[in-house]
């Protein structure tokens, strides 16, 4: 599956610098730049999922050029960022098109929420489990459209593995794969399907089974 795209302009150099590690650490890959020089050709070439913008760049408005923008990029998300608070900038800016409005400081993990949320159609990326939906590039789980929790690299890998092999044994060695260069010991492998078990109890007739000294089960209704 292709990481998803965002484009961040943003002429604060050390913010931004600090927005595109956690971008990157979640899996995205982005394109900064610091100012809106060659904007067009970047969306033409980049083709971002989410644009997330600073409104006030240098001494240009980006609220300013979000029909030029449109225009470059149909049907890509806008999200804009800015330390102008004032309630007439939150609304220019949605009145342009915008999905979102962060107002300064903002938490990188809220900003990651939003991007999560907009950069991508959900129904195109959900796979059912039982009564729950799990969102495949954002890790987020679902239940009657209610968002249950968004889990962790691990739990999403562990839960991924579990469900491509449903109904089947998949053994403590293929688990060990998802560790990657760490290492994986009995007692961090119980606390992550304890977790999992608690988080799937939402749904009563799905369940993980331990298979004597062999792995583990993912039973799931048809």
């Amino acid at each position: 599956m292709n990481a998803i795209k965002v484009l961040l302009v943003d002429d604060d150099i050390i913010l931004s610098s600090i927005i595109t590690t956690a971008l990157k650490d979640e899996g995205y890959e982005v394109h900064y730049q610091s100012s809106l020089t060659g904007i067009t050709t970047i969306l033409n070439e980049f083709k971002p999922d989410i644009m997330v913008l600073d409104v006030e760049i240098g001494a240009r408005d980006s609220i300013d050029n979000a029909s030029e923008l449109k225009m470059a990029s149909p049907g890509t998300p806008i999200l804009y960022i800015s330390s102008h608070t004032e309630s007439h900038e939150v609304t220019r800016a949605l009145k342009s098109g915008a999905v979102a409005y962060l107002k300064k400081p903002f938490s990188v993990e809220e900003l990651i929420a939003y991007v999560d949320r907009h950069a991508h159609p959900v129904s195109n990326v959900l796979i059912k489990i039982g009564s729950l939906e799990l969102n495949m590039q954002t890790r987020t789980l679902y239940q009657a459209s209610k968002e249950l929790k968004r889990l962790s690299k691990l739990e999403f890998s562990l839960l991924k593995l579990l469900y491509s092999h449903k109904g089947e044994i998949v053994s403590y060695e293929k688990i060990e794969e998802l560790w990657e260069d760490a290492i994986m010991n009995e007692h961090s492998l119980y606390n992550y399907i304890v977790k999992l078990r608690k988080i799937l109890a939402a749904d009563p007739d799905i369940s993980i089974s331990t298979i004597g000294g062999n792995g583990y089960m993912l039973l799931v209704p048809m």
